[in-house]
């Protein structure tokens, strides 16, 4: 009867354990064509709530990536309801690392930014936009097709009036 009870004890024990590690996985999938050329990297995504005088005011959404492509895009809702933010209803940059540590930064000058939805603590989202870079006008690339996949961490800003 022992054996029978430190087996039920064993079994019982064995399931809370395995229950246990069904922890959501923390995605990391961003990725993007850049200029045609397929890319992908590990992401990042941060999603603020802004309270200005203890009064929620807004949700801010980031997703990026550090390294020689990098990206932040950003997009903020005043309304809590928007999952579409058509430029400028989102800002987009993209970093590429040159040799002998120089680098060109691009901003987005149209595009859309689009949240399809978060489920278990990961951040969904397509976006596509055209950027030019910052000192040359003349130089711009295209991102299409860009997906992100992205565990998100959440995090309370507070403002003063």
């Amino acid at each position: 009867m022992k054996k029978f009870i430190y087996l039920v004890i064993s079994i019982v024990f064995a399931i809370f354990a395995i229950s246990c590690d069904n922890k959501p996985s923390k995605n990391q999938l961003l990725e993007a064509k850049i200029d045609g050329q397929f890319y992908s990297f590990n992401g990042s995504a941060v999603k603020y709530t802004d309270y200005v005088n203890n009064v929620k005011a807004a949700y801010d959404y980031q997703v990026f990536n550090h390294d020689i492509h990098s990206f932040l895009l950003e997009a903020y809702d005043a309304t809590f309801t928007k999952t579409t933010f058509p430029f400028p209803g989102f800002s987009a940059q993209y970093i590429v690392e040159l040799e002998g540590g120089q680098s060109k930064t691009y901003q987005a000058v149209s595009g859309q930014f689009r949240i399809l939805g978060q489920e278990q603590g990961n951040l969904r989202g397509d976006f596509s936009f055209k950027a030019k870079n910052i000192l040359n006008a003349s130089d711009s690339v295209m991102v299409t097709d860009g997906y992100f996949d992205i565990w998100v961490e959440s995090s309370d800003r507070t403002f003063p009036k």
